[in-house]
């Protein structure tokens, strides 16, 4: 694609953009009136607009013209058009750098530039760069064209139609600078009809013959379009419509009297600088609104009874007898049955006219009984749509459906031996579950029991009804069974006796016992708060970077398996860690330098991995610990001796933070 042509066809498409717009937002406020259907009819067109010029002077200047058309649809989808029309086409012609000498040459003597009237002497450089040659001269010329198109409907049934259309034709043009002269010399340095002109050379003038005819400006086209049909009637019609029209011919260039046959003639000439230039084929496009008026229509061509113009005043379609679809035909609901022809639901029941009118239901009310559900509602839960209580429960039938949700055909929904009334009334239940609590009990078995069978736990114990009575064998209606100020649920979830006040048996009531699952260690460490304890490696505060010596802490001879002897030295750090629950620790495991070095610091993480597992496994979050292997690296003694190798073999807790 040329450089002229992607511009042209740019220009279009901006076009078409607009259009577009501009009909989208009148779509959305038409409401559908009825089908529409050409096939077979004569439509006559008259239309006014603007065009657009598109070549080498592409300023946004627009001109004026006229146009008709006749149309014949030889079906919905397809017909064809002839179309003609007059008006003018207006740019700004304006000196561009790309072709400055040339535009020069060819226009030099245009008084409204320089004004000169005869060749000047030398080169045209200084005249080129002179800036009276950038003056915007508006020009205004002439077109007449008639065109053959083939029309394509995109929806030819619907109220607004958007078509496209292609075909061919011939148009003529008028440059005005064509017949223009200047102290009797010809405006245009370039001529029509084989006619001499004069070019400049460095050598002198030279004169030769245009290679333009005289009928170059009588040129075949190629219209393309896109518009619309705004259905009003079905005689009455508005159109929109974009053309862009490709020029074909010697003359395709020369609607503003400059391009590519200026350069060739110039060149022909003998202008040994060859002077070139980025020359854009001539086109031009048409945006143009207006009225169509649609022959021999039919009076009743859906045969329903109504005529079409009867159809048209009540909005109903004259080529569908039953416009809404409903199964009545649009003569029966207007003049019989009364309904709304263009709604298939005139009451908006979710039945359909036609199914009202078979079921002897009110198809102009939605609720025949006034019991809250639409006839479409009783008919899909199989109600009787002249009973407010189907089941006859003291329920009507609307409420169980929309407030309820019960069911409208059974007066004990879910089968739980209380009726729907008495549950929703009386108890609060849900009609809808045999358990409405959800605690494992249903409500009658809770009715009989007296416990609330909205509420898994009646008496609020933490444990559900149900437990109470089918696992612990609890008072569902009492909190704390035993009386040891301790509730049911607590002591379970501890693992306490809800029978015993003393549970583990330690002297101190469950209500008191911390612990109330396991007997105090008397130790002299805690020993009034009803846990096993032991005593913690030390009570002072751990700070970050404060490290503890685990002294006793001793594993099998070159292995990572704790003594027994150990387990008393690890119980108390555990303490330690229990009574300081924000405390993060590194667990170091260290060896004397007896054997190899790596092996030795392999074997100080092992046993520190086995003081972490040990630990977890007394309930300390592994989170909070991690480990690392010294080995040999951080001796505390002389490995020289081994009392210096016993205290260099050891596990040291450091305290990383304090949370």
């Amino acid at each position: 694609m040329t450089s002229g042509m992607f511009h042209s066809v740019r220009h279009a498409a901006g076009f078409l953009l607009v259009m577009l717009f501009l009909l989208a937002g009148r779509a959305s406020a038409q409401k559908v009136t009825y089908g529409w259907n050409p096939e077979g009819m004569l439509v006559f067109g008259f239309e006014g607009g603007l065009t657009k010029y598109f070549g080498e002077f592409i300023d946004q200047n627009y001109g004026g013209m006229g146009m008709g058309h006749v149309k014949y649809f030889i079906l919905p989808e397809l017909g064809i058009q002839l179309n003609g029309g007059a008006g003018n086409y207006v740019y700004n012609r304006r000196l561009r750098d790309e072709f400055k000498d040339a535009y020069a040459r060819q226009f030099f003597r245009d008084p409204r530039l320089l004004g000169l009237t005869d060749y000047p002497e030398g080169n045209f450089d200084a005249y080129a760069d002179d800036p009276a040659m950038r003056t915007h001269i508006l020009e205004t010329d002439k077109l007449w064209f008639a065109e053959a198109r083939v029309i394509v409907n995109l929806f030819p049934a619907r109220w607004v139609n958007p078509y496209l259309s292609v075909g061919a034709g011939i148009m003529r043009y008028e440059n005005s600078n064509a017949a223009r002269k200047v102290d009797g010399q010809p405006l245009l340095n370039v001529t029509f009809g084989n006619k001499p002109f004069t070019v400049d050379t460095p050598t002198g003038l030279v004169t030769d013959k245009s290679s333009l005819s005289a009928d170059a400006n009588t040129l075949p086209i190629i219209p393309v379009g896109f518009g619309f049909d705004f259905i009003l009637t079905e005689t009455i019609a508005l159109n929109a419509d974009v053309s862009y029209r490709f020029l074909l011919g010697d003359g395709k260039d020369m609607m503003d009297g400059f391009g590519k046959s200026v350069q060739e003639d110039f060149n022909k000439a003998g202008r040994v600088d060859r002077t070139k230039s980025t020359e854009n084929p001539d086109s031009w496009g048409s945006f143009t609104l207006g009225f169509q008026i649609y022959l021999f229509g039919h009076s009743d061509r859906d045969g329903d009874g109504l005529t079409d113009t009867h159809e048209e005043d009540m909005g109903t379609d004259p080529l569908n007898p039953d416009t809404d679809g409903d199964g009545l035909t649009d003569k029966e609901e207007i003049e019989i049955y009364r309904t709304d022809p263009l709604k298939t639901d005139t009451d908006d029941d979710r039945l359909t006219d036609a199914e009202e009118i078979a079921k002897k239901t009110d198809p102009r009310r939605p609720d025949t009984d006034g019991d809250g559900l639409t006839e479409g509602e009783e008919f899909a839960h199989g109600t009787d749509p002249f009973d407010t209580d189907s089941d006859n429960d003291g329920l009507s039938d609307g409420d169980e459906v929309h407030v309820w949700h019960s069911d409208p055909l059974r007066s004990d929904s879910d089968a739980d031996g209380i009726p729907d009334a008495e549950e929703v009334l009386v108890h609060k239940s849900d009609p809808r579950s045999r358990d409405s609590d959800g605690d494992g009990l249903e409500d009658g078995r809770e009715l009989e029991l007296r416990t609330d069978p909205t509420l898994k736990d009646t008496d609020g114990d933490g444990l559900s009804d149900a437990d109470e009575v089918l696992k612990y064998h609890t008072d569902p209606l009492k909190a704390d069974s035993d009386g040891d100020g301790r509730s049911d649920g607590e002591e379970v979830a501890m693992g306490a006796d809800p029978f015993l006040q003393d549970s583990d048996g330690d002297g101190i009531p469950d209500g008191e016992d911390e612990c109330p699952d396991v007997a105090e260690t008397p130790n002299g460490y805690r020993d009034e708060d009803g846990c096993p304890d032991s005593e913690p490696l030390t009570t002072e505060l751990l700070t970050p970077g404060k490290t503890i010596i685990l002294e006793g802490v001793e594993f099998e001879e070159a292995s990572a398996t704790v003594t027994p002897r150990a387990r008393i030295t690890l119980l108390a750090a555990v303490q330690t860690l229990r009574d300081n629950p924000d405390v993060r620790v590194e667990i170091g495991g260290h060896t004397d330098n007896r054997g190899d070095a790596e092996a030795n610091r392999k074997l100080s993480l092992l046993r520190a991995e086995a003081v972490k597992l040990f630990f977890v496994g007394e309930g300390i979050d592994a989170v909070r610990l991690s480990t690392r292997g010294y080995g040999e690296d951080m001796p505390r003694a002389n490995n020289a001796t081994s009392e210096g190798r016993s205290r260099n073999r050891r596990i040291e807790l450091k305290v990383l933070a304090a949370d």
